[in-house]
C-alpha cells in the first residue's frame, strides 16, 4: 500500500470514528503498522450531526514526539479521538480523574468524551510526568 493509499484509508477510518457513537467513554482502536504515515490521521476534524440527532460531535488530538498537539477546544459531551504517533505507549488523562483513555499504543488511536462541565482541564500522560496540555470545554 503506498503512502497516497493509506492517508486515504487512514481519512476514510477518522470520518468512520467520528460516526460511531457508542455509551463508554473510554474506547481504543487498533491503528496501522508501525512504521506508517499518514498526513489524515493528525488532523482534528468535526463530525456533523444528522438533523435532529442529539449526537455530538467528533474533534481529535495528536500526541508526537512526547507531546500534545496543543491546546483542544471541545463542545460538552464531545468524543474526542486521540491519535499516538509515537512508538510507546501514552494515555491522555485529565489531572483531576475526570476522564483517562487508558494505554494507548504507539501507533494506534484512543478516545474518551469530553466532560459536560464547561472550563479549562489539564491534561497528562500518566506513564510521562512531563507531558502536559490543556483541553477547553466550552458550551
Amino acid at each position: 500500500m503506498n503512502r497516497y493509499s493509506f492517508a486515504a484509508a487512514a481519512a476514510a477510518l477518522s470520518i468512520l470514528l467520528a460516526s460511531c457513537s457508542s455509551s463508554k467513554s473510554d474506547k481504543k482502536t487498533s491503528a496501522p503498522p508501525a512504521g506508517s504515515t499518514s498526513s489524515a490521521a493528525g488532523s482534528s476534524a468535526a463530525g456533523s450531526s444528522a438533523a435532529g440527532s442529539s449526537a455530538p460531535a467528533s474533534s481529535g488530538i495528536t500526541i508526537k514526539d512526547f507531546g500534545f498537539s496543543g491546546t483542544l477546544t471541545v463542545k460538552p459531551g464531545e468524543k474526542v479521538t486521540v491519535t499516538n504517533k509515537d512508538s510507546t505507549v501514552h494515555t491522555l488523562t485529565d489531572e483531576g480523574g475526570m476522564f483517562d483513555t487508558g494505554d494507548i499504543e504507539g501507533n494506534a488511536t484512543g478516545s474518551f468524551t469530553a466532560p459536560t462541565a464547561p472550563g479549562t482541564y489539564k491534561i497528562k500522560c500518566r506513564h510521562h510526568p512531563d507531558m502536559h496540555g490543556t483541553l477547553v470545554v466550552k458550551g
